[in-house]
């Protein structure tokens, strides 16, 4: 089998000690011939991937976050269009979760410890097991986990500025950001018009006028804050359509509510009862319209995109090949505590 590594070096969270533990647990396996490429500026794993086939190469490991993965999807699918190849005939995927969140490695059932992954993904290698996953598409890009329109994209925009002034992204900075975009949007709101459709042979639809918040996701749970889960939509996953979660007014106590309750605090019944009339959710969307009146930030993959006044989001089934477990990896319940600690812990 033949396995590029892709990783970042310049990234805080991977170390000479990391790959000397990784390294060997990948070469373990019989037949495995593994060759390493590091990154040296934002889109280069896009670069390094694209155009890349299974004839070039197996399995294409990520060691990094859900940005990085990003990359190498939309370096291996190429724009979104008919001319996108079969999941068959690109490389498969995999991921060492390195990153902040790792919303997707999670997703996949993968540990949050790199090494405790490796160890996974080497048993997963030995027993061939893989599967094909959906993944989301926006205008003429990829998404693996989520995009969003509007506010959520400018709490991602705001701390990728901080990050670029030497801050790191800790829980605490993204809470502290997401209350002040809360704050100025009392003001002036986003104003974004939905219409979607379920996949087929369902007929259901969605229309929406001027709401200041809507997400798009591929599955969950998904976070900007690695220490609080977000699940927006129970049933989406990596084998449905698109999961879309709306607020439709952040005024008040309740908006204020609603917003914690997005990035993950506050998910107790008499809390979503309390705001359930501002929220709006629709099940496995297979074509999103987003228009503004004035361009907007938009994020995908927790990664800002830029400001547009108008979005295409679609799902493709069966896009990519993947190495992932046949349970998810257990997670334990967290107590306030350790909540607490988590988000206020520096990295």
């Amino acid at each position: 089998m033949r396995v590029l590594l892709i990783a970042n070096p310049n990234s805080t969270s991977q170390s000479d000690g990391l790959f000397r533990r990784i390294i060997p647990l990948l070469r373990s396996v019989p037949g495995l011939r593994l060759t390493g490429r590091f990154t040296h500026h934002p889109g280069h794993a896009e670069e390094i991937c694209r155009g890349l086939t299974r004839k070039d190469v197996d399995l294409i490991v990520v060691v990094g976050g859900d940005g990085t993965v990003n990359e190498a999807v939309n370096g291996l699918l190429g724009a979104v269009g008919e001319s996108t190849p079969a999941a068959e005939d690109v490389p498969c995927l995999a991921v060492i979760p390195t990153g902040s969140a790792n919303v997707f490695a999670r997703a996949l059932g993968f540990p949050p410890e790199p090494v405790a992954a490796t160890e996974m993904l080497t048993h997963l290698i030995r027993a061939d097991l893989r599967r094909t996953i959906c993944l989301g598409t926006w205008n003429t890009r990829w998404f693996a986990v989520n995009a969003g329109f509007g506010m959520d994209a400018d709490v991602v925009a705001r701390v990728d500025e901080a990050r670029t002034m030497g801050f790191a992204a800790t829980p605490l900075r993204y809470l502290a950001v997401c209350l002040l975009v809360w704050t100025r949007a009392q003001r002036r709101p986003p104003r974004i018009s939905v219409t979607a459709t379920a996949a087929a042979p369902d007929s259901r639809t969605l229309r929406l006028r001027q709401v200041p918040l809507f997400v798009a996701s591929n599955t969950n749970p998904w976070t900007f804050l690695g220490p609080l889960p977000v699940v927006t939509n129970p049933r989406n996953s990596f084998d449905r359509g698109l999961g879309l979660f709306g607020l439709t007014d952040l005024q008040g106590l309740r908006g204020a509510a609603s917003m914690l309750h997005l990035i993950g605090f506050g998910h107790r019944t008499v809390l979503e009862d309390w705001i359930r009339s501002r929220t709006v959710q629709f099940d496995d969307a297979d074509e999103v319209l987003l228009t503004c009146p004035e361009p907007q930030p938009f994020q995908a993959d927790g990664e800002y995109e830029g400001e547009f006044a108008r979005a295409q989001l679609g799902s493709r089934r069966d896009a990519i090949e993947v190495y992932a477990p046949r349970q998810a990896y257990p997670v334990t319940s967290r107590t306030w505590r350790q909540v607490v600690r988590d988000v206020f812990r520096i990295h």
